[in-house]
């Protein structure tokens, strides 16, 4: 993870202490992204701009989950964890039901959690890729 870490967005730190407890509980985690991913299908054109940065961090933490991909470091997975459990959130510091700017904080956590974890999920792409997946495997 880079340093950029230390500048967490607001209520990141809340969804961050609760990602070591779903990172230890694979069933609870794979619950979390299930949630994930039924919350960004149904909101798919307010995503648009997170769409594949999110798939692809929903993509890491499942081949984690699986023991498919093991390479990504454990505080890696929790913060990838951390980011997912923001999202999935409907009431975190912008409610999702405020119409406009209730997924604007979502998009800005998971552009955080991408932009911090860049190396990591770059690594999992290029494997992803030799292992022939495509990015609609989720």
């Amino acid at each position: 993870m880079t340093s950029e870490t230390s500048q967490k967005p607001e209520g990141f730190e809340n969804a961050q202490n609760k990602a070591e407890e779903f990172a230890k509980d694979k069933q609870k985690t794979d619950y979390l992204l299930n949630e994930a991913l039924k919350k960004a299908e149904r909101n798919k054109n307010v995503l648009e701009n997170i769409w594949t940065d999110l798939q692809a961090l929903i993509r890491l933490i499942k081949a984690w989950l699986k023991s498919e991909y093991t390479q990504t470091p454990w505080q890696t997975i929790v913060f990838a964890i951390a980011g997912i459990i923001y999202f999935v959130n409907p009431f975190d510091i912008v409610p999702d039901f405020i119409p406009g700017a209730g997924y604007l904080d979502d998009a800005t956590v998971i552009g955080f959690v991408i932009k911090s974890i860049r190396r990591e999920i770059k690594q999992f792409l290029d494997w992803e890729k030799a292992q022939g997946a495509t990015t609609e495997d989720t």
